[in-house]
């Protein structure tokens, strides 16, 4: 079977696109009105919807913090429990106020919070400081009128209330103590709304709070509907929620809007968009005729296309396949052109990058190989030590003269362990244990040629003994303390300590292996090294032990270990190990270990 280009599919997709749009585009003309109302609807919908939830949060906030006043607040339940001349009373008039006053400051929606209390019947409101004199004075006075009566009281404490001053509305809450006192808070509607009035509800759109019986309690900016729009009407069209928007019909021809609302859970008010249908619709005879204009820009579109396509996409296409095949059949030095597009200019520099990374692979990989058998040689290396071998075997001849049977045993079972553990080039990894037994076993060969002039000390944690370690990685520091401290040690026993335990900072992640002696210690130009890392960036065959170390560590452990150096105090060289723990599942795996906790020699 025929395969298919990727301009034919291009073009095959292009027109699976097009062509079905253009029919719908035709059928679908004279459905586009109502789907414009559709689509305004359901926007300004999602919008009164977010809208009338800020602000039933808002009235629901400020009902709970009242509720939590009334109830927690020791002042205002007294306001009337003494007498309204006495000291008690003052100071809890002051305290309510100062209360309200501070509190005032985290309600910005709300105009004012007050507390009357019905022994001295006084009011203290506390507004916003923005509020005017004048108007804070009138509602001030409306408010005692209303709170004096036991009757109205008793009616504005069960929800929110509208209230009406002057041609202006707000909404009123109080909250009974049942101590003779009450608190409350006044929102003005106006406010309310200033907000919500800048939201992009669409061209020409009214944004308003209406009471249930349709009558308009305040407005946004923009033309007042108050004597234009029918209370009945704008009635029906709030309290008919079958359709997600309603039609309000109005007097005047061609003056129809639409309407979207929503009540408030929280008081008797609903948050209404009017929008105007000849906005909406203002358009809809352009759009027509770009419907009909459609097919022949679609195909000068589509030329456009083809040629786009042909030089931007499928012409470096075949160049890449084209160097592909030159690669294929050996031509190492192709090399593809940047691209005008910066997706093929990438994929044109990793094509050269890999073409250069091809032609030198066969060198690399050699260099790779000859920086193995380094790194294994200087292992070899490391583990092999004539002299110390030699004077192990001198001291057994000594000994044999003097026929001391018993200590020449002895130095032969070190030396074989010694030499046992040191041969097995065929295992990665031992136990810590073994590795510290391992010390041991040089130490003790140590001790016998040199006694009363070498001690040491070795501690293991249980919880580290079976941790997998690459071997001799830790005697080259034990080897290291004994060439350069010991010789250097006369007035005192040379003492060389070996603790392993887990890492205190993080004894769930990492051990510590800490070697320490008390030797001279590291110059200042060799710790220097050591810390800087200079040290290890040579070749020198000097420093086979500890860059053999660091190195396999590395290889090992994937760069999660780290080795420090130091001088204590006291004297003496200190050299600290962190090696990272695996994880809890793969330590329980590891075995028990034969090597005790503390030795001492």
């Amino acid at each position: 079977m025929r395969k298919t280009t990727l301009r034919s599919r291009l073009i095959l997709g292009f027109g699976a696109v097009i062509v079905p749009l253009l029919v719908l585009l035709m059928y679908n003309n004279w459905y586009a009105m109502q789907v414009v109302r559709y689509q305004v609807a359901g926007s300004n919908q999602n919008l009164v919807r977010m809208s009338m939830d800020q602000v039933d949060s808002v009235l629901e906030e400020t009902d709970k913090y009242l509720s939590k006043t009334a109830l927690q607040d020791p002042d205002l339940t007294s306001l009337s429990s003494y007498p309204s001349d006495s000291p008690e009373a003052f100071f809890a008039k002051v305290n309510t106020l100062n209360q309200l006053s501070g509190d005032i400051a985290y309600y910005s929606e709300i105009e004012a919070f007050f507390a009357y209390g019905t022994q001295a019947k006084e009011l203290l409101l506390a507004p916003q400081e923005k509020l005017g004199y004048d108007k804070k004075e009138q509602f001030k006075a409306r408010l005692e009128q209303m709170l004096d009566d036991s009757g109205v009281r008793s009616l504005l404490v069960k929800k929110w209330t509208l209230l009406e001053t002057d041609g202006e509305y707000s909404l009123l809450r109080v909250v009974d103590t049942q101590y003779g006192s009450y608190v409350g808070a006044w929102v003005d509607l106006g406010k309310l709304l200033k907000p919500l009035d800048s939201m992009e509800f669409g061209d020409n759109s009214q944004v308003l709070f209406a009471s249930p019986n349709g009558r308009i309690l305040t407005q946004g900016s923009g033309e007042p509907l108050a004597g234009i729009v029918s209370p009945p009407d704008l009635q029906k069209a709030l309290t008919d929620s079958g359709q997600p928007y309603n039609i309000l019909r109005g007097e005047a021809a061609g003056s129809d809007s639409m309407v979207v609302s929503r009540p408030s859970h929280a008081a008797d008010i609903y948050l209404a968009v009017l929008q105007p249908e000849r906005s909406l619709l203002e358009k809809l005879p352009a759009f027509q005729r770009l419907i009909y204009a459609t097919p022949l820009l679609a195909f000068l579109a589509l030329v456009v296309y083809l040629y786009y396509l042909q030089r931007s996409i499928t012409l470096p296409v075949h160049k890449l396949i084209r160097g592909m095949l030159k690669l294929r059949e050996g031509e190492l030095a192709a090399r593809l052109e940047p691209s005008r597009l910066a997706e093929f200019t990438a994929i044109n520099d990793t094509f050269n990058d890999m073409a250069r990374q091809i032609k030198h692979l066969k060198i690399d990989i050699y260099e790779e190989q000859i920086r193995t058998q380094k790194a294994e040689l200087k292992h070899l290396q490391a583990q092999i030590h004539p002299h110390f071998f030699m004077n192990c075997l001198n001291l057994i001849f000594n000994l044999a003269q003097v026929k001391n049977t018993a200590l020449v045993q002895k130095i032969a079972l070190y030396l074989v362990r010694h030499f046992r553990f040191t041969t097995r080039t065929n295992v990665s990894s031992v136990t810590l244990a073994d590795e510290l037994e391992h010390i041991r076993n040089y130490l003790n060969l140590q001790s016998i040629r040199f006694p009363e002039a070498l001690n040491f000390e070795i501690t293991a944690s249980p919880d580290v003994q079976s941790l997998q370690v690459p071997p001799l990685t830790v005697q080259p520091f034990v080897e290291n303390a004994m060439e350069h401290g010991f010789a250097n040690r006369e007035d005192e026993p040379f003492t060389i300590r070996v603790t392993a335990g887990l890492d205190p900072d993080s004894p769930d992640r990492a051990a510590l292996i800490r070697i320490e002696d008390n030797g001279e210690g590291f110059s200042p130009d060799m710790l220097e090294k050591l810390v800087t890392g200079n040290y290890f960036r040579t070749d020198s065959g000097g420093h086979i032990g500890i860059w053999n170390v660091q190195h396999r560590c590395r290889l090992f452990y994937k760069s999660e270990s780290s080795l420090a150096f130091g001088n204590k105090a006291e004297g003496g060289a200190v050299v600290t190990l962190r090696l990272p723990l695996p994880p809890a599942s793969e330590q329980e795996k590891g075995g028990d270990s034969h090597v005790p906790g503390t030795d001492r020699g």
